[in-house]
């Protein structure tokens, strides 16, 4: 399912990606919950085509290749350094993956654009996040991500997008997404720049703090750095 979707993507108009994307996970949803009697099993089933589906959908923008796998590993492990339930880790880490599904209605031509967007253009990109909000929401299965998902480009004082929510109103998974979203961008190749270093990248994560990043998340980020002898 994962490769075939990969493949088909590229040509398909976002209308019919949108659909297949909801039935296959309509499918998926539907195992993962009804094989009860085998949880674990069905978990690991559900992760893997969770994460096929999320690098079949970064195959319409050529500089994001790997980006969600990337932000998901970071964010579990922040979660977990906060002391984050395991049912709420998971929900994090699907919604890391499924975070960006919205973009499969946004023009592939604006994403791989390589100069600076127009503000015509950053509306039409910012929707994103409602788009994905509102394909996971239908789904019954994957409803409780769509709040996660809506807000992981809010920021901590209230300047972000789409609804402008500020401080303790923003889900903990989504501000977790926020800041690693933002740190894997820096630290990889994009059509718009280049990689930076990650001591580079966490000095701009750290001058983020207290306004667009929860200075909680920040620190339990430095940490988890740290811990991979990614910075000293």
């Amino acid at each position: 399912m994962g490769l075939d979707l990969a493949m088909a993507i590229d040509v398909w108009t976002p209308g019919v990606i949108v659909a297949m994307s909801i039935s296959a996970l309509v499918t998926l949803g539907s195992y993962y919950y009804s094989a009860f009697y085998q949880p674990r099993k069905m978990e690991r089933a559900y992760r893997k085509a969770l994460y096929s589906l999320a690098a079949a959908v970064e195959t319409r923008d050529s500089g994001t290749i790997g980006h969600a796998e990337r932000v998901a590993d970071y964010a579990v492990a922040v979660a977990k350094e906060l002391g984050v339930s395991r049912s709420e880790c998971l929900r994090i880490e699907y919604a890391a993956l499924l975070r960006d599904i919205g973009k499969v209605r946004v023009p592939a031509s604006l994403l791989n654009k390589k100069t600076k967007l127009t503000p015509e253009e950053w509306e039409k990109l910012k929707a994103h996040s409602i788009y994905g909000a509102e394909m996971v929401g239908s789904v019954p299965f994957l409803a409780f991500l769509a709040d996660l998902i809506l807000h992981h480009h809010e920021c901590w004082d209230g300047s972000g997008y789409p609804d402008g929510i500020a401080g303790e109103d923003i889900p903990l998974g989504a501000r977790i997404l926020a800041l690693t979203t933002d740190y894997d961008a820096l630290t990889s190749e994009r059509p718009y720049h280049t990689p930076q270093p990650p001591e580079t990248a966490l000095e701009e994560i750290k001058r983020g703090s207290g306004t667009r990043y929860d200075p909680r998340v920040v620190e339990a980020f430095i940490k988890v750095l740290k811990s991979r002898g990614i910075t000293e």
